[in-house]
This record gives C-alpha cells, structure tokens and sequence, in this order.
C-alpha cells in the first residue's frame, strides 16, 4: 500500500479499500489503514477507525470492532469538536450495533454489556435521539438471555418508539421483527411482516439476504411450499460465501435437511468449508455446527453414516464422525454464553434445533440432489429409464422453453415390476383418446390420475416422464403453475434414475420458470442443466445449449450483471453460427452487444452490434437490422462522430431500401415509423445537446445544418401521420436545430405550425413550453 501523507490520500486508500469484497482481507488493510493515519491527527484517525470498524462489521473479524470503537469514544470524549457531521452520525450509529454484537462474545461479561447499553441510554438521550435503537438493543439482549417478558417489554418499546435517524433501516428491522413473531410460534403473522422485504419493497446491503433465509422453515411449517422453494433458490445464491452471513446460510443448510434435501445441505456444507475454522465470532459458528449436525444426523438416519463429508480441515470425516464432533462445538460454545448469561437459554435453543425433526420427506428443488453411491463421492451410475427425448431448434420468444422435446409420454408396461396396474392403465388409455381429440383438460385429467393410482410403486423413470407430460400439458392450458409444480417432481424422479433424461425434464422446468418471468429461482435450475448437458445431436442437441444459455443471459440481465449476460449470450451465438438458420445468431448477437455496451466494453460492443447488423441483413429483416444499425452508431459515436454518422446514414439507406422492396403491410407500416426515427437519431448522433443551456452544438463543421436537413425530412414524412404528438416532436426538434444553424424563419414557421396544431388540445399542450422555449432563444 501506498504510503498515505495526507487526508487526501487518506480518502483515496479508504475509497480503494472499499471497493474490495467484504472480508478479512479488507479488514486487514483497514488496520494497515489505521497505523498510518494516527501520525497525521485526530481527523484522520477518526476517519480511519470508523472505516476499520465497517470493514470488521462485515467479515469474520466482527469480534475486534470494540477495540477501535473504544478509540473513537475516547477522541469524542477528548474533543467533540473534532467530529465532522459525518463522523458525528458514525459514532451514534455504530453504538447500537457494537453493544449487541458483544453478545456474540461469551468471553465479555454480561454485566459489561448492559453497562454499555446503559451508557448508550444516556448517550442517545443527550444528543437528542429517539429511544427507538435503544429499545431495540435492550430486546436483543433480553431475547439473547431468554428473559421473555423483558424482552416483549422491550420490543414493543421498539415497535412504539417514534423513529429518528439511528433507527435501523426498514428492511433490517422488518426482517428482525418477522423472526420473532416466528420464535414465537406465529409463522403466519412472521410471513406477513416480512413481504415488505421479501418482494422487494425494503432492501438494504443484506436484505432481503437474511428475511429470505429466515423465511423457509416457517413458509414449510405453513405449507406454502412453493414460496420456501423459491426463497432458498433466489436466497442462497445472496449469502453463498458471505462471511457475515453464515447465520442465514445456515438457515439454509437447516431448511435442506428438513425437507428432504440432504445431498442438497452436503453441497451447501462444501461451499462453507471455511465456516469451520476456529477463529471468528462463537455465536455463528455455534448456529453453524448445530446445523452441520442435524444434516449429518439426518444422513445417519438415511443409513448413510458412512458416507465421506467435508468437514474441518486437518482430516477425513464421515457422516457419523462429524456429526458427533458438530453436536459437541455447537453445545460447548453454547456452555460458554449461558455460563456468562446465567441462563441455560442458549443452550435449550441449540438443542432445540438439534433435535428437529424433518418436515417434509421430500421437497424438489430442481437441483441435481441424489446422496452419492457407497462411502465415496461417485454419482449413481445412469438407470434404465426413458431417454433424454430432445430436439434440436430455439427461439427467443419460445417462452416454454424450445429445444426440449414434448412427447415425453409414459409408457405402460414402464410400471412397478414390469406390471401396470389395471386402473393405471385405463387412466393412461383416457389420456390418449383425450389426446387424439385434443382435448387438453381430459389429458391433464388423465395422466393425473394416471399418477396418482400409480403411486409408489411406480418405477422412477416412469413417474419423471408421466409428470413431465402432465407439466406439458397443463403449460398448455397456461396454467404454468402446475406446470412448474410437476416439472419439479419430474426432475426429482429423473435425477433418480436418468441424467440425461434429467437434464430435459430441468431445462423444460427452467422454461416455465421463465415463462413466469421467476428469473432467480430459474437461475440455479438452468445452471445445473447447463453443467450436465451434452450438446451432441444423440443426446440433447445444440438447441438445448443454445436455449440454456439464452435463458440464463436473461436471468444475469435481471440481476444487472450485463458481463455474465453477454459471456452466455456470445457462448449460444458461437454455436448458433453454424446452423442453416440465422435468426438466432442474429438475436444473440444483439442482445450480447447491448450486454457489452452496458458492462463498459465499448469496442466489444461495437464489434458485436456490427456482426449483428450484417446478421440481420443477411436474413432479410429489415427493422431489426435497421434497430440494430442505429444502436451500433450511437455505441461509435463517443469514439468516432464521423464514423457513427456514416453507420447512420447506413441505416437510413437500408430502411429506405426496405420501405422500396416490401410487400408486406405491417412491415411497411413500421418501416415508415423507422424511417423518420432513424433520420432524427441521426441528427442527434452529430448535434449534441448541452445539459446546461439545453441548446444543440455541432460536434463537426457543418454538423448543425447537416442535422437541420436530416430533422426536417423527418418532420416532413411525418406530416401528415396520424400521430400529431410524434409529428409535433419532430417539428420541434427541427425548429431548434434552425434556429442553431442560422435558419431562424424556417425554424420559427415550425414553431408556428406546432402552435397552430395544438391548440386547444389538452393532451399535446406540453409542446407548448417546448415550442416557447425556442422562440425565447431567438428573442433574448
């Protein structure tokens, strides 16, 4: 690092530090941070201890907070006035939070945190301050020890408190409130209070991470499935890794061992290996052992003790290993908080949760989850159910799901042992006389029942085809619910049985996630199709790849990240380029482009536009290359005006040439929409408009009368359109570049002509200032 002389590079090395990830490294340089700053004043140090208290807050090193917290009390009580606004607001707000966070600390005595409590009363009550963070830290505390009546004194002080600017943010209050109704045993009254967070309405830098993993088991208990379904999908991938969410991953690991989903919590366990050290705050780590231990008792039920699992390093564990060491940390550090609190609180709760028994026996998740064969990590070996049933083709606007075949029927002699029962047999012929009529409701009713007195004894392979046909079906009658509902347990019973057939049930679930615009929870589904599909022509087929991939460029859009968009966008559009047809490969091109200009890759992206353009016009679509053509312009012209002006006027004689073969009627109708589009945007692209004044300049000689010209023919195609309000923009828009270009008259006549038209008229009044302002420029 460099050496730090001044608060100037102060604020720089704070800034750098902050643009790392949360975690021990930046907490580390934070401390480096801090041994420089004390030589250059009380300023700086303050600035530099509460930037060390933040990066602790968020990392495993939370623990150390108190020490520079102590430090920046002392500067306060040494000199008030050194304090900033900024570090004023720091110093109260962080006083709530290092007061609670000490009882994640068996070793700082209790009585020393009601004293801080008692002092951050006081402090509070001096400065102004509501009573509301107070409150709020008072119920953590008595909640912490098990005193429950002070503790719901204390929330409802919270709840009752007026809000000021230490209270905590909605999001995280909400989803602190919602767990204690669900503490409580009210899950219903829990899962109302959180819908603010959960659907999106109060967020925060962890939230709705936390509310999300809080809300799974209660969402079971109440059986609302689904919903706990799509929570641990969107939420995992949000705190998968986090050091300072390790309570709500292990809510997580929680929530897999007690639906049924062990292989699941054995995969969430391998991604948090380092969860197990020794280091770090006890009270995490203690939620985190208890919960490997329910998993790993849960894999001994299964007959799976055994089974090879990760676990601390330093050894090999086994399930019944780690499941004896996991019970004892988690009940040795609990000791140690109910030692210090003089309650055994503590420790009833983590046995509590050790002892839970499994809600569910099984919950799909749509995720590749079956416990590996033997004591070792081998996956089951491929089973004796149908085929994968794909074929290749895709498309952007097949919402189901393209590229996955739907005559994935059952066959009847595929039942327990070979026999079908006489009752399943009849459903299935009803199936296929509702079929022969297209009757979609009597085949839904058909292969439901089918289903149903099927049973268990059905043969797994069956039961993945009978459902993935009923999912089809009922997508068909846009009932994608059930559709979604039944595509889940056909990947269940297929992971069973037939990975390849697996992989087509889990990219047709993924499709109708899609459909349903459920990006997060489609995400880890098509993930895990993309990781086990095999894109050869026998198998699953090109187009399937091609689909996943699409699909999943959109769920990284949804989750702004345009980089991870366009590598899976580019990855299907070098598949896509070899195939006969070139829609695809035109439509990944673009949409990769747009990804690239959004993440910054400025030449990428005007790469990709320019392939696309040429892609379009190589099929004969005229709008889209013409679209396609102006977005290319407008990502060049910040490098290359002239250049972009040139690509413009490409697009103007492609449309023009369209607008002169097309017999089609639509397509010309829209054609003569582009045309004037693409003529203003030219003008634009080289007349630029000052924010400050809102006047245009060139940005090349002749540049204003040039986009004079190009804005006027606009005006004129458009004159006698149908759409006065467009027809009013662009006269307007070639009003001002006259008047900028010297052709005063003729751009006041259209100011005029504007004036003249909308008069009267309510809807289109707001050209009105518009035309106003132009003339004012004229006069003043």
């Amino acid at each position: 690092m460099t050496q730090i002389t001044d608060l100037a590079m102060l604020q720089e090395a704070i800034w750098e530090n902050n643009q790392r990830p949360h975690g021990t490294g930046q907490a580390a340089a934070a401390e480096n941070i801090v041994g420089q700053a004390e030589a250059l004043g009380p300023e700086a140090e303050i600035k530099a201890l509460f930037h060390l208290i933040s990066a602790y807050e968020f990392s495993a090193d939370r623990h150390k907070v108190l020490v520079p917290f102590a430090r920046v009390l002392r500067l306060w009580d040494q000199d008030p006035t050194v304090f900033d606004h900024s570090s004023t607001h720091s110093l109260f707000w962080d006083f709530k939070w290092v007061t609670t966070g000490m009882l994640d600390l068996p070793r700082v005595p209790l009585a020393a945190i009601e004293n801080w409590l008692t002092e951050m009363d006081r402090r509070y009550r001096l400065a102004g301050h509501t009573e509301r963070a107070v409150r709020m830290s008072e119920f953590y505390i008595a909640d912490h020890v098990g005193d429950t009546e002070r503790a719901q004194r204390a929330f409802d002080g919270w709840l009752a408190a007026e809000r000021g600017e230490m209270a905590d943010c909605h999001a995280c209050e909400t989803a602190r409130q919602g767990e204690f109704y669900a503490d409580g045993g009210d899950d219903a009254k829990a899962v109302r209070h959180w819908r603010p967070v959960l659907d999106g309405q109060q967020t925060c830098a962890e939230e709705p991470h936390r509310a999300l993993a809080r809300s799974l088991l209660p969402l079971v208990r109440l059986g609302r499935l689904a919903e706990a379904r799509t929570n641990h999908l969107r939420g995992y991938p949000m705190v998968k890794g986090s050091e300072s969410l390790m309570h709500s991953v292990a809510k997580h690991i929680e929530f897999c061992a007690l639906t049924g989903n062990e292989a699941r919590g054995l995969e969430l366990l391998a991604d948090t290996r380092a969860y197990f050290q020794a280091d770090g705050e006890p009270e995490p780590r203690m939620g985190f052992y208890a919960v490997t231990a329910l998993l790993m008792d849960r894999l001994v039920a299964l007959g799976r003790d055994d089974l090879r699992v990760p676990g601390p390093a330093g050894r090999s564990w086994t399930a019944a290993d780690l499941a004896g060491h996991a019970r004892t940390e988690a009940l040795t550090l609990a000791g140690r908080f109910d030692a210090r609190n003089g309650t055994t609180a503590v420790s009833e709760r983590v046995q509590a949760g050790l002892d839970a028994e499994p809600l569910l026996d099984r919950l799909p998740l749509g995720l590749r989850a079956v416990l590996p064969v033997g004591s070792g990590g081998a996956v089951p070996a491929d089973g004796a159910a149908e085929g994968s049933g794909t074929e290749a083709g895709t498309g952007q606007d097949d919402a189901a799901g393209a590229g996955v075949a739907s005559g994935v029927g059952p066959r009847a002699d595929d039942g327990a042992d070979g026999d079908m029962p006489v009752a399943v047999r009849a459903a299935l012929d009803r199936y296929e006389q509702a079929k022969a009529s297209e009757d979609l409701a009597g085949m839904a009713a058909g292969m439901s029942e089918a289903i149903d007195r099927a049973g268990d004894a059905a043969a797994p392979g069956w039961r993945a085809g009978a459902h993935l046909q009923l999912s089809e079906v009922l997508a068909a009658q846009e009932d994608l619910p059930g559709a979604v509902h039944h595509a889940y347990e056909a990947v269940a019973w297929a992971d069973l049985t037939d990975p390849r057939f697996a992989v087509a049930a889990r990219t047709r679930l993924g499709g109708f996630l899609m459909a349903g615009r459920r990006h997060d929870e489609a995400a880890p589904v098509l993930e895990q199709a993309l990781t086990d599909l095999d894109p050869s022509p026998e198998v699953h087929g090109e187009g399937n790849l091609v689909q996943v991939r699409w699909w999943l460029g959109e769920c990284a859009a949804h989750r702004h990240e345009p980089a991870e968009a366009a590598r899976h966008w580019l990855a299907a559009a070098q598949v896509a380029q070899h195939w006969p047809e070139q829609d695809d490969h035109a439509m990944l091109a673009t949409l990769a482009a747009e990804a690239l200009e959004r993440a910054g890759e400025g030449l990428s992206a005007e790469l990709a536009y320019e392939r696309a353009a040429d892609l379009w016009a190589e099929v004969g679509d005229a709008l889209h290359q013409v679209r396609t053509t102006r977005a290319w312009a407008w990502a060049v012209r910040n490098r290359d005006v002239a250049e972009a002006s040139r690509i413009m006027t490409g697009a103007t004689r492609a449309c023009e040439a369209a607008l002169a073969d097309s017999t089609d009627p639509d397509e010309l109708a829209e054609l003569r929409v582009q045309l004037p589009e693409t003529l203003e945007q030219h003008a634009r692209v080289i007349a630029d408009e000052d924010l400050d004044t809102g006047r245009f300049r060139g940005l090349h000689e002749g540049a204003l009368e040039e986009a004079y010209a190009l804005a006027g023919r606009a005006e004129s195609l458009l004159r006698e359109s149908d759409d006065v309000a467009r027809w009013c923009r662009a006269a307007l828009l070639a009003a001002e570049l006259g008047v900028e270009s010297g052709s005063v008259a003729a751009g006041l006549e259209l100011v005029a002509a504007v004036e003249a038209r909308i008069e009267g008229d309510e809807e289109l009044g707001a050209f009105g200032g518009h035309a106003g302002w132009i003339r004012d420029q004229v006069t003043t």
